[in-house]
C-alpha cells in the first residue's frame, strides 16, 4: 500500500510543480502539494505567474477552509517533506513519530559565521530542541545543506542528498552546429551572481586567441548597467547580446540553441535550478563549485566542467578549451543531457523518494548508494 504524502513548500513554481506531477503520477488521490503564499510580483513578472490549476494543489492562502484543509492533512498524511510549513505544526507531527523529511537548501549562504548571532543561535536550538528526533530526516538541497546542518548537529546519519527537478523538455531536438559557439547565461543580474566574471572570462579566452563565439545574456536586475558598461570596456561590444528578461519558456529554448551555459554565482545560490534546465537541454555546462547544483549534477570532464568560482582565469581557460574543441565540447552536452533524464528527472527522484519511504518505514538498508536522489550524503 502507497503511502499518503504531503509536499509542502512556499508558493506553486515550475520548479515544484513538476516533482509534484510524478508524486501524482505514483500516488493518484494519495498525494497534495500545499503552497502557503502566492507567487510574488516580481517572479510573477518573470512570467512564473498563478498558472496551476492541478486538482492535487493546495493554495493555502486562499481561503480559511483551504487553509483547514492544509492543515488537516500535514498532520494526517504518513509522510510530509516540508520546505515551509508552520513550524508549530511540524513540532506536533514530528512529537507524533511521523516520517518527516525537512527540504532545504543551505542555512548559511552567507558564511557559517551567522551561526555566532544570537538570534540565529537561538532558532536553531530552538529547532534541534523541537524536531531533531529519529523519524525527522534532512532533503539536503546540495551538499554545503549538509555541510551546515552537520555544524549545527541536526540529522545526524538522517541526510539524503536531493535537489530541484524541473520539467523534462518535450521539445528537445538534436544540437545545432554553429560556426560560432553561443555561450548563455539566464537569471537576474545581481552581484552574487556575479555576471561579470563571466564577462572577464569571455575576453580572458579572447586574449588567449581562441576562435569566435556568441556571448548571450538573458535578464535583467540591479547590476544591468554596470555589466553592460564593463562589456564595452572589456572590448566584448561585438559578440555580447543583451537579450532583457525573458519568459521561463523563452529562456528553455535559448539553452536549446546554446553551446555552452555558464553558471558562476556563488555560495548565496543554495541550488541553481538553471543548471539542472542547460544540461537537460543538452548544453555543456560550466559551473561554479560553490552553489549546490553543481558538486552533485556535474562530473569534471565527463558532464560538464567546474571552475573556482573565484577565478575569472580558471573559467577563461575551460571556455577557450571548450569553444577549441567543439566534439569534445558537443559530448559533454549529451553526457549532460543523460544525467537529468536518467538519474534527475522528476519521475525518477519521486519513485527513488518512495523507496527510500518504504526502507525506513521497514528498517531495512538504504536503497541506493549511486551519488543520486535520495543516497545518503
Amino acid at each position: 500500500m502507497e503511502p499518503r504524502l504531503v509536499l509542502c513548500t512556499n508558493i506553486p513554481s515550475h520548479h515544484q510543480i513538476p516533482l509534484g506531477q510524478a508524486f501524482a503520477d505514483l500516488l493518484n488521490a494519495d498525494f497534495n502539494l500545499v503552497c502557503w503564499e502566492p507567487v510574488p510580483e516580481e517572479r510573477a513578472r518573470l512570467g512564473w505567474g498563478d498558472r496551476f490549476n492541478e486538482e492535487w494543489l493546495i493554495q493555502a492562502w486562499l481561503s480559511a477552509d483551504e487553509s483547514a484543509r492544509a492543515l488537516e492533512i500535514l498532520q494526517s498524511a504518513d509522510v510530509v517533506v516540508w520546505g515551509a510549513a508552520p513550524i508549530s505544526e511540524i513540532k506536533k507531527r514530528v512529537a507524533s513519530g511521523k516520517l518527516t523529511f525537512r527540504y532545504t537548501e543551505r542555512l548559511f549562504k552567507k558564511g557559517q559565521w551567522r551561526l555566532f548571532d544570537p538570534r540565529v543561535f537561538k532558532a536553531i536550538r530552538e529547532m534541534y530542541k523541537s524536531t531533531n528526533r529519529s523519524n525527522h530526516h534532512l532533503l539536503s538541497v546540495g551538499p554545503y545543506c549538509a555541510e551546515d546542518f552537520r555544524l549545527i548537529r541536526m540529522f545526524q546519519d538522517r541526510m539524503w542528498r536531493w535537489g530541484y527537478f524541473p520539467a523534462l523538455p518535450t521539445d528537445r531536438g538534436s544540437k545545432e552546429s554553429h560556426s560560432e559557439p553561443v555561450v548563455l547565461w539566464a537569471g537576474r543580474m545581481l552581484a552574487w551572481k556575479r555576471v561579470g566574471l563571466l564577462l572577464a572570462a569571455a575576453a580572458r579566452a579572447r586574449q588567449q586567441g581562441c576562435g569566435r563565439f556568441r556571448l548571450q545574456l538573458i535578464g535583467c536586475g540591479p547590476e544591468e548597467d554596470r555589466l553592460r558598461s564593463s562589456a564595452v570596456q572589456l572590448g566584448l561590444s561585438d559578440i555580447c547580446e543583451f537579450r532583457g528578461s525573458q519568459s521561463p519558456e523563452e529562456v528553455g529554448l535559448a539553452m536549446e540553441k546554446a553551446d555552452i551555459y555558464v553558471f558562476p554565482s556563488n555560495q548565496q545560490e543554495g541550488w541553481g535550478v538553471v543548471v539542472n534546465e542547460a544540461m537537460s537541454r543538452g548544453c555543456c555546462v560550466i559551473g561554479s563549485k560553490s552553489p549546490g547544483a553543481v558538486p552533485w549534477l556535474i562530473r569534471d570532464g565527463v558532464n560538464g566542467y567546474v571552475f573556482d568560482g573565484n577565478s575569472a582565469e580558471d573559467l577563461g581557460q575551460i571556455l577557450y578549451r571548450c569553444i577549441e574543441n567543439p566534439a569534445r565540447m558537443s559530448e559533454m552536452g549529451i553526457a549532460a543531457r543523460a544525467t537529468i533524464s536518467d538519474l534527475w528527472s522528476p519521475s525518477v527522484s519521486a519513485d527513488r523518494f518512495l523507496k527510500l519511504c518504504d526502507t525506513l518505514e521497514n528498517g531495512k538498508s538504504p536503497p541506493f548508494q549511486d551519488e543520486g536522489p535520495c543516497s545518503p550524503v
